[in-house]
């Protein structure tokens, strides 16, 4: 045993007196140099790593004399000066490969380096943390760089390169904190992700013509940058509201902090606005389909985030970082990707749709403030539990989950779900629901109730919902009541406010079975109703229970859609407009935040809808509207070239005016332009804006 473990040392040994150089020299600075015989023909060597490593000003000679012959140094190999303390250096006209890392953390290298033009490659970290080093003159030629070869280092003002240069590698010139501008050759055909990321000094950027590869946002992480543009004539790439947007795609790549998302764009690529100093975040058109990675990481808004219905793809870490308040998912969501809104540690609120299904890994990963979360799916979405991978990892366990009625006990029992102390059920009605009734008037005119929880408020130290009930024809002159009524819910059951008696009556019981009884008060009279049958039925997709009911007069015997209302009339309108020429007469449709979810008849409910919301409540004219609406955050009125505005409430009071200052075209005529308004401070509940004496309503929730 013995021998044995002698005889390995003995072989370590060996290895290690193995030179890793066939001669040295000295420089004629001074320092020792470790050479290697790269061509013994042509005399050929490169400079490499040995000890002692030089120090203080370093000069490269073109030759080196030894055993009788001059050798020409040719190449910097790998690591040759990595992590020496030179303080500068002179490199030959000689040297035509610098190779990887071979001035890697030579932190006292300082001043200028200049790489001759012999040159034709850099290799990867080559020159990475230099700290000192204020400028670098590069080859007036195309020469290839290796990934981060300039990566931290001290470069200081504008930065020219050559003409000639092609390619800007991965993050080249990356984290050069003191860079005020760069200068890119009308050679230069791609620059490669990262190549300028958090240079945090640079102000404009110019694309040229030449360029027709741009990976992702190789300007990343610049907050400083006010402007981006692309010269004229380039094949590949535009600019338009200080983006930069691949036309071939519709695809922004690059983005800065006064950058207004254009109609039309279909992406937004990986970086596009990752830590550009935004602290509004930008409105996501409707058109957007896609958001690449890390596209809006870092982003300042405090305010809300509401993300279109028409984005189908979103990418993992897409808003990592972000300083959101409240987060709104859209439907078109099946699943909530990896690290989505990880370290978004002010968000207090998210809404997560019926529409997802499986939330990934660390997707809320220290949300450390999140209180209240939405979920809308009745079946617990499934999610990643490992303990240090779970979707809400360091989330709140007391933070307040509201789930579907009748889904409270899955949510407490399902894995990942369950340990969340504070789990409740939502009421049946979202805000924002609607129905529309059909009323059969005396002359026997069909026109139309309309039903919307529009606000909420309190009642006896109840928590209702106002529902605005409006009886009326398309045409006003003709016809219209408008009235509140108040109703809450409470273990699947409507109670509604008798205004006659100031107290709450039941009126739906959604869990009842046949033979079950309950009695609605209207007024100072009793209906008693009794359940008779129980069925099920299919709207859009969706499948409800019914129940069918009756009461002695027949006043408001039908069917009742569980979590929708009656068939006949919301309300027993039979029983309340006695003496009235007109009866409410069927439910015609039910829509839930401008979507359709029941219809009951033939006709089409979208021009019911179209017809109350924009010939009757809102006089619009053709391109004035409001969107995303409903909203928790900001909305967008289009449209309209006016600089004055008013939110109005239900009681007619404004709750806020403003002005919007508005430029002006070169003709002299006023620009027409977006109006952007943060309605986030005001309660929930509905509202109009008026705008050049036009009128529209929109919701906030």
């Amino acid at each position: 045993m013995k021998k044995q473990i002698l005889l390995i040392l003995m072989m370590v040994l060996a290895v290690n007196t193995i030179k890793a150089y066939d001669f040295t020299a000295y420089a004629p600075s001074g320092q020792l140099l470790f050479c290697n015989i790269l061509d013994q023909d042509n005399h050929l060597i490169g400079l490499t790593k040995g000890t002692p490593q030089p120090t203080g000003d370093l000069v490269i000679p073109e030759t080196i004399h030894c055993n009788g012959a001059d050798w020409t140094v040719t190449e910097i190999l790998d690591e040759a000066f990595s992590e020496s303390t030179i303080t500068s250096v002179v490199i030959p006209n000689t040297v035509t490969d610098i190779g990887n890392q071979a001035f890697y953390l030579c932190t006292l290298l300082s001043g200028t380096v200049i790489i001759p033009n012999s040159v034709n490659t850099v290799g990867y970290l080559a020159f990475c943390r230099c700290d000192l080093m204020t400028e670098v003159v590069l080859p007036e030629k195309d020469v290839t760089y290796g990934n981060q070869c300039f990566l931290t280092t001290g470069l200081t003002g504008t930065l020219v390169l050559p003409e000639g240069l092609t390619v800007i590698s991965n993050s080249m010139f990356s984290n050069n904190n003191n860079l005020s501008n760069v200068v890119i050759p009308n050679t230069v055909t791609t620059i490669s992700g990262d190549a300028f990321s958090y240079c945090d000094n640079i102000e404009a950027v110019q694309i040229p013509s030449s360029v027709i590869t741009i990976e992702r946002n190789p300007f990343h992480s610049c907050e400083k940058i006010e402007s981006v543009s692309v010269e004229e004539g380039n094949p590949v790439y535009y600019s338009e509201n200080n983006c930069v947007i691949n036309q071939l795609t519709n695809t922004i790549v690059i983005g800065c902090k006064n950058s207004v998302i254009p109609e039309g764009v279909l992406a937004i690529g990986p970086f596009a606005f990752g830590q550009c100093g935004l602290t509004k975040m930008p409105e996501i058109p409707s058109s957007v389909t896609t958001i690449g990675d890390h596209a809006f990481f870092s982003c300042n808004d405090p305010g809300s985030l509401v993300i279109p219905e028409t984005v189908t793809d979103i990418a993992p870490e897409a808003f990592i970082y972000g300083r959101f308040s409240t987060v709104t998912l859209p439907q078109s969501m099946n699943t909530i990707p990896y690290r989505l809104f990880g370290m978004c540690q002010w968000m207090g609120e998210v809404t997560i749709p019926e529409s997802v299904s499986f939330i990934d890994r660390l997707a809320f990963s220290r949300c450390t403030k999140l209180k209240k979360i939405y979920v809308y799916n009745p079946v617990p979405p499934t999610m990643d539990t490992l303990v240090y991978y779970h979707s809400f990892d360091q989330v709140p366990r007391s933070a307040t989950v509201y789930v579907p009625q009748g889904s409270l006990l899955a949510y407490q029992n399902a894995p990942g779900w369950n340990r969340f102390s504070n789990i409740v059920e939502m009421g049946i009605f979202p805000i924002g629901t609607e129905w529309y009734y059909e009323i059969k008037n005396a002359d026997g005119s069909i026109t139309y109730q309309h039903l919307e929880y529009a606000a909420d408020t309190t009642v006896n130290e109840e928590p209702v919902h106002i529902l605005v009930r409006i009886n009326t024809l398309y045409d006003k002159n003709l016809h219209e009541e408008k009235s509140y009524e108040y109703i809450y819910e409470r273990d699947n059951k409507v109670y509604w406010w008798n205004k006659t008696l100031n107290e709450f009556t039941m009126l739906y019981d959604f869990a009842a079975q046949v033979g079950d009884e309950w009695e609605i008060k209207v007024g100072t009279e009793l209906l008693p109703m009794h359940v008779d049958e129980e069925g099920m039925v299919d709207y859009n997709g969706q499948t409800y229970r019914t129940l069918t009911v009756s009461d002695p007069q027949d006043l408001f015997s039908g069917t009742i859609i569980c979590g929708v209302g009656h068939e006949t009339s919301f309300f027993p309108e039979r029983l309340m407009t006695k003496g009235d020429d007109y009866r409410v007469g069927g439910m015609r449709c039910v829509w839930q935040y401008g979507q359709l979810i029941i219809q009951t008849t033939e006709t089409a409910c979208d021009e019911v809808y179209f017809n109350f919301h924009y010939d009757v409540d809102e006089p619009t004219a053709e391109g004035f509207q409001v969107y995303p609406n409903p909203t928790s955050g900001i909305i967008t009125v289009s449209g309209t070239q006016s600089d004055e505005y008013r939110i109005i409430n239900l009681q007619g009071q404004t709750v806020w005016s403003g002005t919007s200052l508005r430029g002006a075209e070169p003709n002299g005529a006023t620009k027409q332009s977006n109006l952007t308004i943060d309605v986030s401070s005001l309660p929930n509940g509905m509202y109009f804006i008026n705008v050049n004496n036009r009128t529209i309503k929109f919701v906030k929730r």
